[in-house]
């Protein structure tokens, strides 16, 4: 499986599209409702969309799609793997895929998706001679996505921290960075108190920003296997980069160094706010580069393509098996 999809003929991209449309066919023909912490962007996205719950589940798989292929050129463009590789497009698909229920149909695939071009953004500083409008760029897309979860704000703090790995610290970026992640507050607020609707608007926006250290659980036994399974061969990916941090690139290297911090971030974020089950999949952007990275520069794969198959399986089956319950229920 890995060495089939360390190449990028056409019949990769058909088959990684043929696979997600096997995966998300039980959420088209019977797509979930949002049952998740309260997100006000995605509320704004349920009113637009007459709270449709086939068109919605049509656009995220849409944007699923298109985020696993920007993820994977993104890649490609700072080292990650190989110039033809459309394996961290295939992880990307299996772990957003990997829980049941609202997995198909949530702010994450919004947000997923903006997270990338901040990801980008940050990955490309030591490339351009003014990193400025980048930086802005970057904050300004963080604070968009934010609106999702009111708690991202604190991502400014990985923000910061990629500006010091790549070694471009001055008080303009930080300062840049700063108007950006609250230029869409300000314009959202503007609009509220417009509207004369501040309070109650206000209410909604920052309702998920409140400390909640209560873990979150999964109550099927299925997700709980392809949860752990994943987690186990993601750690294994996350020691084995950390312990060969001695890339010649120093870009390549720096921007490994972003990936790992950007696996901290989240974890500190989902550790102490307010989270749902489907905020896990927040993991799935730097999860699926990590994992990706390794299992293109490791040369025994034998064990992991017989974990990823069996992983697409379960997943595959577990789809299923919720679309036949709940049918039966």
């Amino acid at each position: 499986m890995i060495r089939f999809f360390s190449t990028g003929y056409l019949s990769r991209y058909l088959l990684i599209f043929l696979i997600a449309i096997v995966i998300w066919t039980p959420s088209f023909l019977f797509p979930t409702s949002y049952s998740g912490i309260s997100s006000y962007a995605y509320n704004q996205i349920l009113y637009l969309a007459a709270h449709n719950n086939y068109v919605l589940t049509s656009v995220s798989f849409i944007i699923t799609l298109i985020t696993a292929f920007l993820l994977n050129q993104l890649a490609i463009s700072n080292g990650f793997i190989s110039k033809v590789s459309t394996l961290i497009a295939i992880l990307y698909i299996l772990i957003t895929s990997s829980l049941v229920g609202e997995s198909h149909n949530n702010p994450v695939i919004w947000i997923n998706f903006m997270l990338v071009f901040v990801l980008a953004s940050l990955m490309k500083l030591p490339y351009i001679n003014n990193p400025i409008p980048v930086v802005f760029n970057a904050s300004f897309l963080l604070g968009v996505a934010s609106l999702f979860y009111s708690q991202l704000v604190f991502l400014i703090l990985f923000i910061w921290l990629a500006i010091f790995i790549h070694r471009i610290v001055s008080w303009r970026n930080i300062l840049v960075s700063m108007v950006g992640i609250v230029l869409p507050y300000v314009l959202l607020l503007t609009w509220f108190f417009y509207k004369d609707i501040l309070l109650e608007e206000s209410y909604v926006l920052f309702d998920t920003l409140r400390i909640d250290i209560v873990p979150i659980s999964i109550s099927d036994k299925v997700d709980i296997i392809i949860s752990l399974i994943l987690l186990f061969i993601t750690i294994i990916s996350v020691f084995g980069v950390a312990g060969k941090l001695t890339e010649k690139n120093i870009n390549l290297r720096r921007n490994l160094i972003i990936t790992l911090f950007y696996v901290v971030a989240i974890f500190l974020v989902l550790l102490l706010f307010s989270k749902s089950l489907t905020s896990v999949l927040l993991f799935s952007t730097p999860a699926a580069l990590i994992l990706g990275h390794w299992l293109c520069n490791i040369k025994h794969t034998r064990w992991y393509n017989i974990v990823l198959s069996v992983v697409t399986i379960l997943i595959v089956v577990n789809q299923y098996l919720y679309l036949l319950f709940s049918l039966w229920e």
